[in-house]
């Protein structure tokens, strides 16, 4: 059977495997809703935001892989591996070395501190005008991704049941904003939980499935190497390749550790959790979730590239495909092995990925927006009810919007390195602006804000750049096909548009995005910092910076320990037994080579 990527269709089966599976995976966000709307929930801001801090590692754990593993890895990873190889592979390296920095560097500052959002850090440490410009950051980046984690389920959908990818969109969201906007934290990490599930269960089935549909392991790694596309030996330092070892591992490690290190998605779930143990295994929980869901994606590409080349390369499947490339190859497969309801499961699987990200990128936004915006920054305090209202009719709003942002979202390139470039510009920022706190003592206000400024003028600049460039057609060309192939595909031009009329910095990798932001905010803060903030009135507390480098905080760090931490909690109050206080267990304390009580 030849594959073509114009498979298709949806039968009984398949409809009554997606109802009932999409219908699970939402039962759980339903039934915490309407226990929600009855409880405390309803005028408890904290207990809607944050679940009452008392929620299970498990849980939290699925939900961190939803929150990052989205729709977007499901479809766009395949299609760029059929489009580019495996060298994309490597990230994974990247991903585990990011949980490891964020487990030793930044996940003690926020345990310790126990803070309600990431952003009330930067007012402790700075002042509430730089953890101002860190939300508004985000909300700005969540806006800009929110259409990408709409956009793919509903262009799955699409390709196998021909439904409009708007229509589908806008149920998507009614969906996922009903138990978001009614049942808070609960509702999402519970749904995540078991969406998380599903979604494993999908993209595990077709990765089985298609291996046996194209002959086998065996059989997917000879064509994979005789074509040229399982590599994993480019090492070129150039930053215009769109996939090479270093982009992949060094350019992985920043942008995953920009987004799982101060991200209000990921934090919010650290902090709802009692201790920083758990925190940790969470943590260590996601890291192996996700270089599992990457992995199988990785797979699926390459049977999707088998079942291409041993079909006869046919011409509608010659690279560069695009992102319907898994549920057409899903269709093949189920049709190959005679599989009724295998594209049901898998189109559940797409949906319970898209909308648990959807679902807490929302409840994190609602989160940013009541205690970051309206009271860290404006200071204005309502009635609990009050406040719950705006975080529900910001979620509502959010989820509004992402619908509409559809429109841009179909013109631009690959959904991977679409939704990678855009999440980059404020993670990098915000990123390099909380790394500048930890880390760099002599910075203040001022050095935040310009080095803030300077990291998302950068990144801002080269992703929307790279994107605008991609809009008038400028692709990465494919690896290189079999001579068969050649000969019996036709392969069209990947683009007319000469690179070199484009601006270089909009020709880099999305790789590398992540990295200049965060270098560029890091070098432009730590600079300005030293030059202009006045030293005295730096904050000087040893919890506020990473235990990494305590050893060379001026004395007076030391001496102010706990300071900030013991004036968020009233004063009859003791500290959480869960996190108590790293320096409260040092007898003694070295300082520029002398020792302390």
């Amino acid at each position: 059977m030849v594959f073509t990527m114009k498979e298709g269709g949806f039968g009984v089966g398949d409809y009554v495997a997606f109802g009932v599976l999409c219908s699970a995976s939402c039962a759980g966000g339903i039934w915490y809703s309407a226990v929600g709307s009855r409880t405390k929930a309803v005028v408890d801001i904290k207990d809607y935001l944050l679940g009452g801090r008392a929620m299970s590692t498990f849980p939290v754990a699925m939900s961190l892989i939803a929150s990052y593993v989205s729709g977007v890895t499901i479809l766009g990873t395949p299609a760029e591996i059929y489009n580019y190889g495996t060298q994309y592979w490597l990230v994974i390296v990247g991903v585990t070395l990011s949980c490891v920095v964020v487990a030793t560097v930044y996940l003690p500052v926020f345990c310790t501190l126990r803070l309600s959002s990431s952003y009330e850090y930067l007012e402790l440490r700075f002042n509430r005008n730089v953890r101002a410009v860190a939300s508004i950051l985000f909300l700005l980046d969540e806006v800009l991704f929110l259409p990408m984690v709409v956009y793919v389920p509903a262009l799955a959908f699409n390709q196998l049941t021909g439904f409009n990818v708007f229509a589908v969109g806008g149920i998507m969201v009614v969906i996922c904003g009903l138990y978001t906007v009614l049942g808070g934290l609960r509702a999402v990490v519970w749904t995540d939980s078991v969406q998380t599930g599903v979604m494993f269960i999908g993209v595990f089935l077709v990765a089985a499935a298609g291996t046996i549909a194209v002959g086998g392991v065996k059989a997917i790694i000879d064509v994979a190497n005789q074509s040229g596309r399982l590599q994993l030996s480019n090492w070129n330092f150039s930053p215009y390749e769109r996939q090479t070892g270093w982009g992949a591992i060094f350019g992985g490690f920043l942008y995953w550790t920009c987004f799982n290190s101060v991200n209000q998605t990921m934090v919010q779930r650290y902090i709802a959790l009692s201790t920083k143990r758990k925190a940790i295994t969470a943590l260590g929980i996601f890291c192996i979730g996700a270089i599992l869901a990457i992995s199988l994606c990785v797979w699926c590409g390459l049977a999707a590239w088998t079942a291409w080349v041993t079909g006869g390369c046919s011409p509608g499947g010659a690279p560069l495909v695009d992102d319907r490339l898994l549920p057409a190859f899903v269709t093949y497969v189920a049709r190959m092995q005679h599989l009724p309801g295998l594209a049901g499961v898998f189109l559940a699987g797409v949906f319970g990925a898209g909308l648990s990200s959807l679902s807490a990128v929302l409840n994190a936004c609602a989160l940013v927006a009541v205690e970051d915006i309206l009271r860290g920054w404006l200071r204005i305090r309502l009635r609990p009810l009050v406040e719950g209202l705006i975080a529900r009719l910001c979620t509502g709003i959010l989820a509004i919007v992402s619908v509409v942002m559809l429109i841009v979202i179909e013109k631009l390139g690959g959904v991977l390195g679409v939704a990678t470039a855009l999440s980059a510009i404020a993670a990098s920022t915000t990123c390099g602006i909380f790394t500048l706190g930890m880390v760099c003592w002599w910075v203040g206000p001022r050095g935040a804000i310009a080095g803030g400024i300077a990291g998302a003028l950068v990144a801002g600049t080269t992703s929307l750049g790279t994107q605008a460039a991609a809009a008038k057609g400028l692709r990465s060309p494919p690896l290189n096909i079999t001579a068969e192939c050649a000969r019996n595909a036709t392969v069209v031009s990947v683009s007319d548009l000469d690179p070199e009329t484009i601006f270089p910095l909009f020709r880099v990798s999305y790789h590398w995005i992540a990295p200049l932001g965060l270098v560029s905010t890091l070098i432009v803060g730590a600079l300005v910092g030293w030059l202009f903030d006045k030293k005295q009135t730096n904050k000087m507390d040893a919890e506020l910076f990473t235990p990494v480098i305590w050893r060379w905080l001026p004395r007076e760090a030391h001496d102010n320990a706990g300071v900030t931490r013991r004036t968020l909690s009233p004063i009859d109050e003791s500290p959480a037994p869960s996190s108590p206080l790293i320096l409260a267990k040092l007898d003694k304390i070295e300082v520029n080579g002398e020792t302390s009580k």
